[in-house]
C-alpha cells in the first residue's frame, strides 16, 4: 500500500436500484469519520457529494454506481453506528420501481417538528429503516413515490 493511500473498511450490502435491479457486493468506507470519532458510517458515505461510488459485486467485478439511482440499501449495522435519537414511526414505503418496504424509522427532527411530513420535507438524505428480523435498510427519499405512517 502506498503511503498516500488510506486502507478502507469493507461494508457488505445489497443495493436496490431505481430500475428494480439488485446488486450484492461491497462498498468501501473510511476508517475515519469527518463528523465524529471512529469509522465512517454507511449513511455518511452515501451522503458524500460525489455522485459515483466504487462497488465490488459479489462476482468480484468492479463497478461505479450512480448514487442517484440507488433506491435503498440493505446492510448490517456496525457497533460504531451512532444510536438514533428521535421519534420512532412505523412506515410503509412504495418506491419508484414498485418495491415496497415497511418498518420503523427514527425521525431526527427539531422539537415541535416531529411529523413524518416535517421530516421528509426537511430533506433528510438517506434514512434508516428497521424492518425487523435483523433487516436494516438505508432509504433514499428522493425515489419514494408514496409513504404512510401506520
Amino acid at each position: 500500500m502506498s503511503e498516500y493511500q488510506v486502507e478502507k473498511q469493507r461494508a457488505e450490502v445489497t443495493i436496490y436500484l431505481t430500475d428494480g435491479e439488485e446488486r450484492q457486493g461491497v462498498l468501501f468506507l473510511s476508517p475515519f469519520s469527518s463528523l465524529h470519532s471512529g469509522p465512517q458510517t454507511l449513511v455518511e458515505f452515501l451522503h458524500e457529494e460525489e455522485p459515483f461510488v466504487p462497488f465490488i459485486r459479489s462476482d468480484d467485478s468492479f463497478r461505479l454506481l450512480n448514487k442517484r439511482h440507488i433506491s435503498h440499501v440493505r446492510y448490517q449495522p456496525q457497533e460504531s453506528d451512532q444510536p438514533k435519537i428521535g421519534t420512532e414511526v412505523k412506515v410503509s414505503i412504495t418506491f419508484i420501481n414498485g418495491k415496497e418496504l415497511a418498518g420503523t424509522a427514527v425521525l431526527e427532527t427539531p422539537e415541535g417538528k416531529g411529523r413524518l411530513l416535517d421530516f421528509l420535507n426537511g430533506k433528510p438524505g438517506y434514512f434508516s429503516l428497521d424492518c425487523g428480523d435483523g433487516e436494516f435498510y438505508l432509504v433514499n427519499p428522493r425515489v419514494i413515490v408514496e409513504i404512510s405512517d401506520k
